[in-house]
């Protein structure tokens, strides 16, 4: 047997890892630094003030907080759980977001489409999530039983892999939003 299991006996499991963290994870950072860049041409905080942006910081936080537990814990029970219902949260306020811009201010073809990806991915990121740890998926929906301990990941990431997807989610997730949070604040504070 080698080091690197199969999932569903097809696919190694690093490269669904691979996919996770090349490809997924800097897609949906990419896009959210798009939606701020087409929010910050169309200055969306004369329409909305600090409402939708403030929906914006807290869709980061939503997001956030699975891909700590993934970083750090093993993906048992409780972890996906809380992961799939961050994604369901992340899914309502973002409908809960176009909602409210849609009825205050023009949303183009471009943001429309950076929303399509900030919308997908975390799906798509919890879909390769429930293939890489199937039981903890299986024990929720009653296939197994179900481990509802908490414990850290081992093996644990490289430090290299942890300081690099938590730095990038701060200096292309939050602080993005946070700047948008500020423009937005002293645009009201202003009028």
């Amino acid at each position: 047997m080698t080091g690197d299991p199969t999932v569903i006996g097809l696919v190694p499991a690093s490269w669904l890892w691979t996919l996770l963290g090349a490809v997924v994870y800097p897609l949906w950072l990419l896009a959210g630094v798009a939606d701020v860049l087409v929010h910050w041409r169309d200055r969306i905080e004369r329409h909305t003030g600090t409402h939708e942006t403030m929906m914006h910081v807290a869709m980061c936080v939503q997001m956030g907080i699975p891909v700590l537990l993934v970083l750090f814990l093993d993906v048992t029970a409780p972890v996906f759980l809380i992961a799939t219902v961050a994604v369901v949260v992340h899914g309502w306020t973002s409908w809960r977001d176009a909602r409210f811009a849609d009825r205050v201010r023009h949303i183009g073809p471009l943001e429309q489409k950076v929303h399509v990806v900030l919308d997908a991915v975390p799906w798509l990121a919890l879909a390769v999530l429930a293939l890489l740890h199937a039981p903890a998926l299986a024990g929720l929906v009653g296939v197994g039983e179900a481990d509802w301990r908490w414990r850290w990941r081992e093996p644990a990431f490289a430090p290299w892999v942890l300081g690099s997807v938590v730095t990038s989610a701060i200096v292309f997730g939050l602080l993005p939003s946070l700047l948008e949070l500020r423009r937005a604040w002293r645009t009201v504070h202003t009028l």
